[in-house]
């Protein structure tokens, strides 16, 4: 059943999700081409998921989208770890905290791949998508509500670091909602609790990407608030 028949509201509110991470990535695909800054690209990539993800989600539904599907854990994957990317790469001047993590990253999404697939016979999928969620919501949350406590980078990139917080947990609720067999009444409370979620972090990432000066993407209206 599509997220359309069986709640409205939810999936207006995950096409708007989707619609502005279209836009976000678009501005920031603009911004790599100008500037061929990694992070415009690694980010652009994440917002491109979440647009594709969140698609997927309203045509087919919360449940056979996300634990039907096997290529979509290391899809989804790429949302964070996208983000974290971006991050290091923005926040440091050495480059290798970017490029090792990227590698990282790829290598660890492609066996997640290659296990949900059912190529490689492991019965490990859940720790090895933890292994890049948890990295990755770490770096998203902590590393700009650091460097703006330290004032390494403006306030306005803890923007950024609570948006990472909320999809962190959001992602945490999923995970536990879904291991095993499925706690039923959790999954439908976190399936109803996740476009909000989203709407809140969307507009948090806006925020913290289109505010510190330190790695500001020109966002119309956003940009000019402070």
């Amino acid at each position: 059943m599509s997220l359309l028949e069986d709640n409205m509201i939810g999936a207006l509110v995950l096409l708007v999700v989707g619609v502005v991470a279209l836009i976000l990535a678009l501005l920031l695909i603009k911004e790599y081409l100008e500037s061929k800054k990694p992070y415009h690209l690694a980010w652009a990539i994440s917002f491109l998921v979440l647009f594709i993800s969140g698609v997927i989600i309203i045509l087919l539904g919360w449940e056979e989208a996300i634990l039907d599907q096997d290529l979509v854990p290391p899809v989804a994957a790429l949302i964070p770890a996208g983000l974290a990317v971006g991050l290091l790469y923005a926040v440091y001047d050495d480059k290798q905290y970017g490029l090792v993590y990227a590698i990282y990253s790829l290598v660890v999404i492609a066996l997640i791949t290659l296990i949900k697939t059912g190529i490689l016979d492991l019965n490990i999928a859940s720790m090895v998508i933890m292994a890049v969620h948890i990295p990755s919501g770490l770096i998203i949350s902590f590393v700009p509500l650091y460097t703006a406590y330290t004032k390494e980078t403006e306030w306005t990139s803890a923007f950024f670091g609570i948006g990472g917080l909320l999809i962190s947990f959001g992602g945490v609720l999923l995970a536990m909602a879904t291991v095993g067999d499925g706690n039923t009444d959790l999954l439908d409370l976190v399936f109803d609790v996740l476009p909000y979620l989203l709407l809140v972090v969307g507009v948090l990432f806006v925020l913290g990407i289109g505010l510190p000066k330190k790695w500001k993407v020109e966002i119309p209206v956003i940009s000019g608030l402070f």
